[in-house]
C-alpha cells in the first residue's frame, strides 16, 4: 500500500505545531519517579493524562499496568501500542529535567518517558485530526520492563489481551530503528555460602568470595557462538563483612542472552556446571535433568581448588525473558519500513530485548520502534533530542492509521 504523502505531511505539521506540548509531557512524566518495582505513582499519572487526552476505558491494575483504548468506527483488528513505566534508577535519584537547547537531560528522560509522552500525544492527535480507524487501538503502559522486572507488565498484558490482539508495537528505541527479533535471556541469582572465619586465626577456611571468584573466572573463559549471537555477563557482585574476615556469604547476578533458545539453554547448562564444580547445592538438593543438567554436571570434580563439602551454592532463576521473531518481509515490519522511508529515513534493523519479546514468543506479530533519538540510556547523564519528535510521532500516527485504517 502506498503511503499517503499528503496525510504524512499533515501529521508532521501537526506534531511540529504541538512540539512544546510533547516536551512538556515528557518532562512531567520523567519527574514522576518510577524506580524498579515502584511504578504506581507514575502509572496513576499516565492514566489520568490518557483519560484527559480522550482515551476510553482507562484503568490501572495491580501490576501496575495502565490500560486504555480507542474504538474504531468499524470492525477490524486490534493493535496494541505499548511503552514501559519503569526506569533503572533507585528512588533517591534526582530526576529533575534540564532543557539545554534542543536537548532534555535527566535519568530516564528518554528511556522510556519519551515513549509514554508519545502514547498520550498519539491519543490527542488521533482525536484532534479525526483519524478514521477500524477495530481497536489498545494502549498499554507496562510495569517491570527493565532489569529484574522480567517483562512482568507485558506478560500480564498479553495474558489479559493476547487472545484478542492481532499485532503489537512497542516504543522503546532510537527513531529510525525497527526491532522484529527479540533476544531471549535467563538471569540467575547465585548465593555462595562457606565456612568463613578470621583471616589470620582461621586461614585456610573456605571463603565464599574466593569460591565465587573461581566461578566467575571460569565463566569468563566460556566460548559462545557469534552466530546465533550469544552472550553472558556477571553484572552484580556482593559479599563479605570486613577486610580481615573470610567471607561466609557472597552473591552474584548472571545475565545470559541469545537469539536462539537452544544456544541459551546450552549456555545455562555450562554455567550451572561451573557453579557446581566449586560447591554443592544448598540443603543437599540434587541435580536434575529438569534443571537442564545431566549427571556429569553435578559437581563431582572439585579440581582441588577448595573443599567442596564446605562450600554451598543456591541458584535461583530471577529472569526469564522469552524470545521470538517475525520475518523482515512480514506486513507489520514492511509497514514500519515504508513509513520511515516516506519520512526519508533509512531504517536500521536491530535485535533487542523489549516488551515486544513477549508477544513474539507467542506468535503475535510485534515490532519495537522509536519516536526520538536519545543517548546514554540507563546512565545518569541520559538525554534526548526533541527535534526528532515531530517526525517520530508522525511515524507512529501513520502506522496506526495504516494498520487500523
Amino acid at each position: 500500500m502506498m503511503i499517503d504523502q499528503k496525510m504524512l505531511a499533515q501529521l508532521q505539521a501537526y506534531y511540529q505545531t504541538h512540539l512544546e506540548d510533547i516536551i512538556a509531557e515528557n518532562i512531567a512524566i520523567c519527574q514522576v519517579a518510577a524506580p524498579p518495582f515502584q511504578e504506581m505513582e507514575r502509572a496513576r499519572y499516565v492514566a489520568r493524562r490518557l483519560q484527559e487526552a480522550g482515551a476510553e476505558n482507562v484503568t490501572v491494575d495491580e501490576t501496575p499496568n495502565v490500560y486504555a483504548q480507542i474504538s474504531g468506527q468499524h470492525p477490524g483488528p486490534t493493535l496494541m501500542v505499548v511503552a514501559h513505566l519503569d526506569t533503572v534508577f533507585p528512588a533517591e535519584t534526582d530526576v529533575t529535567v534540564r532543557q539545554v537547547g534542543n536537548e532534555l537531560h535527566a535519568p530516564g528522560v528518554w528511556d522510556d518517558s519519551a515513549a509514554l509522552a508519545g502514547l498520550i500525544q498519539l491519543v490527542k492527535g488521533l482525536r484532534m485530526l479525526g483519524t478514521p480507524l477500524r477495530g481497536r487501538l489498545l494502549i498499554v503502559a507496562t510495569a517491570g520492563e527493565e532489569g529484574l522486572g522480567d517483562l512482568r507488565g507485558m506478560k500480564q498484558a498479553i495474558k489479559r489481551f493476547g487472545s484478542e490482539t492481532d499485532m503489537v508495537i512497542a516504543i522503546d528505541t532510537q527513531y529510525g530503528m525497527i526491532t522484529h527479533s527479540g533476544i531471549a535471556s535467563r538471569r540467575l541469582r547465585v548465593e555462595v555460602a562457606a565456612e568463613g572465619g578470621h583471616s589470620w586465626e582461621d586461614f585456610g577456611a573456605a571463603s565464599a568470595i574466593h569460591a565465587m571468584g573461581h566461578m566467575i573466572s571460569e565463566i569468563a573463559r566460556l566460548e559462545v557462538p557469534s552466530s546465533p549471537r550469544t552472550s553472558y555477563n556477571v553484572g552484580v557482585v556482593s559479599g563479605g563483612t570486613s577486610v580481615n574476615t573470610i567471607a561466609s556469604h557472597a552473591e552474584m547476578l548472571i545475565d545470559m542472552r541469545s537469539t536462539d533458545a537452544g544456544s541459551l539453554a546450552d549456555l545455562e547448562r555450562r554455567v550451572r556446571a561451573i557453579l557446581l564444580r566449586h560447591g554443592r547445592l544448598r540443603d543437599g538438593e540434587q541435580c536434575s535433568r529438569e534443571q537442564g543438567r545431566d549427571q556429569t554436571d553435578c559437581g563431582e570434580q572439585d579440581h582441588g581448588r577448595m573443599p567442596r563439602d564446605l562450600v554451598e551454592v543456591d541458584i535461583k532463576v530471577v529472569g526469564d525473558r522469552p524470545g521470538g521473531s517475525i520475518a523482515a518481509d512480514h506486513p507489520l515490519v514492511q509497514a514500519c519500513h515504508e513509513v520511515l522511508t516516506a519520512l526519508q529515513v533509512n531504517p536500521i534493523y536491530k535485535e533487542g530485548s523489549t516488551d515486544a519479546n513477549v508477544p513474539l514468543s507467542q506468535n503475535i506479530p510485534a515490532v519495537c520502534i522509536g519516536i526520538t533519538e536519545g543517548f546514554g540510556a540507563h546512565r545518569t547523564d541520559e538525554y534526548l533530542d526533541v527535534r526528532y519528535f515531530p517526525d517520530g510521532m508522525a511515524q507512529l500516527h501513520m502506522l496506526v492509521a495504516r494498520l487500523l485504517g
